[in-house]
C-alpha cells in the first residue's frame, strides 16, 4: 500500500505529491485526509503531511521509496470532497496547495497540541438507590436526594453542571462522596464552548406572504437549476427567519446546514436565534474562541452531533458530509475575502463547494454586491427581493440630508451639525435610543504641524498616524506602532501641533460634553475586548443601559434594537474617497445599512446623513431608496470603464523593503504581460504604498476571456517568481 502526501511546507518549489510506503501497521490508519509524519528531504527529517491518495502501487523504485513514520489522529481532516475544493482553491487563488488545505483543517491544528481538557465527572455508585429509598423525606438529608436523583437521572454528568443545577450542594457533594454514594471521577472531554447570546426579540414564528413567496421560489430553484438563490431584502423584512426556514427543511432531510456572517460582532445575535430555535444541534465558530473551543465545534460537525454552525468565513470549512445548505448573511461584505494567503472569496468559493456537494447556496443582504445583481441580470443567479418590513407596524424611517459645507459657513465646526443635535436632545428627552455611526476610530484622522504642514506619519507605512485621547499616544492603525505626543514640529520646531479629523473617540467626547447627562457606549476595534466584547456592549446597550452607541462598521448592519429611533451617519463621504472603483458601492451600501438601524420596532425613524458631498449619486440614491437606479447606473459606469464584474480583472501585487527592486519587478511585470497580449494598467503603487517597511506596487490586468487571463497571470507569475525572491521581491496574484 502507497500514499500520495502533500507536504504542510508553503513553497511553490515544492508543491506536489510525493509517494510514501505504508507499513502494515498503518495500512488500516492511512486514508485521504489524513495527517501523517514523513520522512523528507537528504537527511530524512521528519515533516508534517496530508494524504490526498491512496494506491496499490507507486512508480518510485523500491529501494528510493521511504515508509510513513506515523499517524498522529485517529480521524481525517478533510474529505474527498474538501480535498477536491482545496485542489480548485490552489488554481483559483495562486497558493500552494498545502496553504489550500492548511485553510480547511481545524485552526491551529499541531502534533502536539492538545485538544482535551481534564474535567471532574459525577456517576452513581450500587448504593446511590439504597439511600435515596432510607432517606426520601427525611427533611435534614433532602439536599443529599437532589442531588443523587439528578446524578441518577443523567447517569453521569460533570461536578461543575451538578452544582450550578443545584444550588448551595458543595456539603451535599462531599458528604456523599466520602460515604461512596457517588463516585468523582476525571474525565478527558473535549474542551467547552462558551457561548455569549444576544435574546432573540424579534424572531418571527409565522412568515407573511411575502417571506412564503421567497421560501416556495427557493424550494423551486432548488429542485430545477439549483443556481444561487440571492435575497435582496431591505432592513427589517425577516430575512433570518427565512433562513430559519430553510434551514429546518434541510434539517427535516438529513442534511447540515453552514450559517456565514461576516463579522464576529454579529455573531451573538445570529446565535442566540439559532441555538434558540436549534438548540444543541446548532453551534458557532470564529476566531476570537480558543483553539480548544473552534475544534470542539469541529469535531462535533464532524461526529455527527451538529447539524448547523454559525460564523464568519472560516466556518465554510465545517467537516460536513451531506451538507444541505451555506446561507451567507451580508454577503456583499468585503470581510468575506481573506486578506492572506489564499487570498479566498468566501462567496465564490461557497458557491463551489455547493456544486461540489450539490448543497444549495443562499444569499442575503438588504444591498447586495453589484457583482451580484449583475449575475442575476445575466441568468447566473435566481433573483428574489422582499420590499416590505416583516413587524406589522414597522415602516422604514424618514431620511434626511445635512450639507456640513452650510454648517460650516454658520460657524458650526463640531462633529455634530445642529439639526443632529436637536434631534438627539428630543430623543433623550423621549427616553428613546440613538445610534451614531463613523466609520474611523481614534480622536483624529491625523496630526500635522499648522506652521509647515508637515503630516506625522509612520516610519515604517505610508500612514498618517493616528491619535487616542484614551492613551495620549498616536498610534498606527496598520502595524501597531505607537509614539508619544510629539510637542514641536519634527521638520521646524514649531509648537503649533494640531489635531484634524474625527473618529469614534472624538465622538464620544463631543457628545458626553454637549449632553452630560447621556449614558453613552463605543463600539470600535479599540473598545472591544476578548471574545465576548462586543456581545457585552450589545447586551447592555439591548438591555437599555445606554441612550446612545456610537461605532464604525461594526454596527452599521444585522442588529435590531426596537427603541432605536434616531440613527445619524456623521461623514458619509469617508467611503467615497478611497480613490477605489466601487466606492460608491461602498457608499450606498453603507447609508442603507445603517438607516436600516432606526425604527424596528413601533416607533418611527429618523436617519439624519451629514455630508460635503449632499448631491453624490450614490449618497441621494442610499436617501431617496432608488435601489434600481443605483444598480442600473453602477453596471453601467462599470461597463464603459471595463470594470468588474463586467470585466474579468486580476491585481498583481509587488511588495519588497528594497523600493527600486519593486518597482523594478513591478514594471518587468506589466511588460511580460503587454508581451503576450494582455491589457494591463500600471504599475502603480497601492493606495498605502508601505506597510511594515514593505513597499507595495500593483499590476492590473483586464480581460474578456476570464481563462486566458488566468493562464496569462499563472504564467508569469510561475516565469518571474523564483528570480523575484532572489532580488528579496514577492509577486502575489490577486482576484478582483
Amino acid at each position: 500500500m502507497f500514499a500520495q502526501v502533500i507536504l504542510s511546507i508553503s513553497h511553490m518549489d515544492i508543491d506536489h505529491v510525493f509517494d510514501y510506503a505504508v507499513g502494515s501497521d498503518l495500512e488500516y490508519k492511512v486514508k485521504i485526509g489524513m495527517r501523517v509524519r514523513v520522512p523528507f528531504g537528504i537527511r530524512g527529517e521528519e515533516r508534517e503531511g496530508y494524504v490526498v491518495k491512496v494506491m496499490d502501487k507507486s512508480d518510485v523504485p523500491a529501494d528510493k521509496i521511504k515508509y510513513i513514520v506515523s499517524v498522529p489522529d485517529d480521524f481525517p481532516m478533510f474529505s474527498e470532497n474538501m480535498l477536491s475544493l482545496a485542489l480548485w482553491m490552489r488554481q483559483r487563488y495562486f497558493a500552494t496547495l498545502s496553504k489550500c488545505l492548511q485553510t480547511i483543517m481545524p485552526s491551529g491544528i499541531k502534533d502536539k497540541t492538545d485538544y482535551y481538557v481534564n474535567v471532574k465527572y459525577v456517576r452513581p455508585t450500587d448504593k446511590t438507590k439504597g439511600f435515596i429509598e432510607a432517606c426520601d423525606g427525611d427533611k435534614r438529608k433532602q439536599k443529599q436526594v437532589d442531588v443523587l436523583r439528578t446524578v441518577v437521572r443523567y447517569k453521569e454528568m460533570p461536578l461543575a453542571e451538578l452544582k450550578k443545577r443545584i444550588g448551595g450542594a458543595e456539603y451535599a457533594v462531599k458528604t456523599l462522596r466520602n460515604s461512596g454514594y457517588i463516585e468523582v471521577y476525571t474525565k478527558r472531554v473535549l474542551a467547552d464552548t462558551q457561548v455569549t447570546m444576544l435574546e432573540d426579540v424579534s424572531a418571527l414564528v409565522e412568515l407573511n406572504d411575502g417571506q412564503k413567496r421567497v421560501i416556495a421560489k427557493w424550494e423551486m430553484e432548488r429542485a430545477e437549476k439549483n443556481r444561487p438563490f440571492l435575497i435582496h431584502g431591505i432592513t427589517g423584512s425577516g430575512k433570518t427567519e427565512i433562513y430559519i426556514k430553510m434551514i429546518e427543511k434541510v434539517i427535516a432531510e438529513g442534511k447540515q446546514a453552514i450559517v456565514l456572517v461576516p463579522e464576529i460582532s454579529l455573531t451573538p445575535l445570529m446565535t442566540g436565534r439559532f441555538l434558540r430555535r436549534f438548540g444543541n444541534i446548532a453551534a458557532v465558530s470564529h476566531s476570537k474562541m480558543t483553539y480548544r473551543e473552534r475544534f470542539n465545534c469541529w469535531k462535533r460537525a464532524k461526529d455527527g452531533e451538529v447539524s448547523v454552525v454559525i460564523g464568519p468565513r472560516s466556518a465554510l470549512f465545517m467537516p460536513f458530509d451531506n451538507l444541505g445548505i451555506v446561507i451567507i448573511d451580508e454577503e456583499h461584505e468585503k470581510g468575506y475575502v481573506s486578506e492572506n494567503a489564499p487570498a479566498y472569496d468566501a462567496v465564490e468559493t461557497a458557491e463551489k463547494l455547493c456544486e461540489i456537494s450539490g448543497a444549495s447556496l443562499v444569499l442575503g443582504s438588504a444591498t447586495p454586491s453589484v457583482k451580484s445583481i449583475y449575475r442575476a441580470s445575466i441568468g447566473e443567479i435566481k433573483y428574489v427581493r422582499l420590499d416590505k418590513r416583516a413587524k406589522e407596524g414597522s415602516i422604514e424611517p424618514d431620511i434626511d440630508v445635512v450639507d456640513m459645507r452650510e454648517e460650516l459657513k454658520d460657524g458650526n465646526r463640531s462633529v455634530f451639525s445642529k439639526a443632529l443635535r436637536d434631534a438627539i436632545e428630543e430623543r433623550l428627552k423621549n427616553k428613546q435610543q440613538i445610534m451614531l455611526f463613523i466609520n474611523r476610530r481614534g480622536y483624529s484622522t491625523f496630526v500635522s504641524c499648522r506652521y509647515c504642514g508637515y503630516v506625522i506619519k509612520c516610519g515604517h507605512c505610508d500612514v498618517s498616524y493616528k491619535y487616542h485621547a484614551s492613551t495620549g499616544k498616536l498610534t498606527c492603525h496598520y502595524c501597531g506602532d505607537t509614539i508619544d505626543r510629539p510637542k514641536t514640529c519634527p521638520v521646524c520646531g514649531s509648537d503649533k501641533i494640531r489635531y484634524f479629523g474625527s473618529g469614534t473617540q472624538k465622538a464620544e467626547d463631543e457628545i458626553k460634553k454637549l449632553f452630560p447627562e447621556a449614558r453613552v457606549l463605543r463600539m470600535d476595534a479599540d473598545s472591544v475586548k476578548g471574545k465576548n466584547g462586543s456581545a457585552e456592549i450589545l447586551r447592555k446597550f439591548g438591555n437599555g443601559e445606554a441612550d446612545i452607541l456610537i461605532g464604525t462598521q461594526m454596527i452599521a448592519k444585522g442588529h435590531d434594537f426596537e427603541n432605536v429611533t434616531l440613527v445619524g451617519i456623521l461623514a458619509a463621504d469617508l467611503s467615497l474617497n478611497t480613490g477605489e472603483y466601487d466606492s460608491g458601492e461602498r457608499t450606498y451600501q453603507l447609508i442603507t445599512q445603517m438607516a436600516g438601524r432606526a425604527g424596528r420596532g413601533k416607533l418611527r425613524g429618523r436617519v439624519i446623513v451629514q455630508t460635503y458631498e449632499p448631491d453624490n449619486e450614490a449618497i441621494q440614491s442610499a436617501v431617496k431608496g432608488d435601489t434600481r437606479g443605483f444598480y442600473k447606473r453602477e453596471i453601467e459606469y462599470r461597463q464603459r470603464m471595463g470594470y468588474p464584474p463586467c470585466t474579468e480583472c486580476s491585481k498583481i501585487e509587488i511588495v519588497g523593503m528594497d523600493e527600486k527592486n519593486v518597482i523594478d519587478c513591478a514594471k518587468e511585470t506589466a511588460d511580460c504581460l503587454t508581451t503576450i497580449g494582455m491589457t494591463v494598467l500600471g504599475p502603480v503603487p497601492q493606495a498605502i504604498s508601505k506597510i511594515k517597511d514593505e513597499y507595495r506596487w500593483m499590476v492590473t490586468v483586464k480581460g474578456d476571456n476570464t481563462n486566458r487571463m488566468r493562464e496569462a497571470v499563472a504564467k508569469v507569475y510561475d516565469e518571474k517568481r523564483q528570480g523575484f525572491e532572489n532580488r528579496g521581491v514577492y509577486i502575489n496574484p490577486k482576484t478582483m
